[in-house]
């Protein structure tokens, strides 16, 4: 019947859990797109990105360094100081 929840779980349930299973091996997510943006981020789409990403490597993955670079270019990110740089 239309409106009555199923027990099956839906696409976005087992994107979830593939994500979150991802994650906790330390892994970049399987179903995120890390390919590079096909337009400019905004801060708050680069702030989601780096959420969604922050298992991804920047150097590995082109969708997080696009949203590292416009964060740390627009100053909400400070990037740590390279070993022995101090």
């Amino acid at each position: 019947m239309w409106g009555s929840r199923s027990e099956q779980p839906t696409v976005w349930d087992i994107m979830a859990r593939l994500a979150l299973e991802a994650e906790q091996d330390g892994k970049p997510s399987p179903v995120l797109d890390h390919s590079p943006p096909s337009a400019p981020f905004t801060r708050e789409m680069a702030h989601r990105v780096l959420q969604l990403h922050r298992s991804c490597d920047r150097t590995r993955c082109a969708r997080k360094a696009a949203a590292w670079d416009l964060l740390v270019e627009l100053g909400n990110v400070v990037p740590r100081p390279a070993n022995g740089s101090m």
